[in-house]
């Protein structure tokens, strides 16, 4: 019956406590950014497009792959789909970023 009543507000007394120390943790950062003088808003969107469009062209494509190619490495349909998903999600992330430091060493 005390177990009953304790895991549903434990739970939501954690999913509370995760929000609040992302939210708050957040803040500290934004100002922490504007104290420096730099506008926080402006760094978010800098690079996100192009990880983004990346990403949504990578995964499915991964998970194209990995239907099509699953009788070849011996896995169920399923399981190669999410692995060859998070194989070229990274795969996605460091185009992204050779990209970007491309894009960065020109600037200079």
């Amino acid at each position: 019956m005390f177990v009953q009543i304790i895991v549903p507000i434990a739970l939501f007394a954690m999913i509370f406590g995760i929000v609040y120390i992302a939210i708050v943790s957040s803040h500290r950062q934004n100002m922490a950014m504007i104290e420096a003088g730099l506008n926080p808003k402006e760094e978010e969107e800098k690079h996100n497009k192009l990880r983004n469009g990346l990403l949504i062209l990578f995964v499915p494509i991964g998970i194209l792959l990995g239907n099509m190619g699953h009788g070849l490495f011996g896995m169920a349909a399923e399981t190669a789909a999410v692995v060859f998903a998070f194989l070229f999600g990274g795969l996605a992330m460091v185009l992204a970023y050779f990209i970007e430091d491309k894009k960065n060493n020109r600037e200079f």
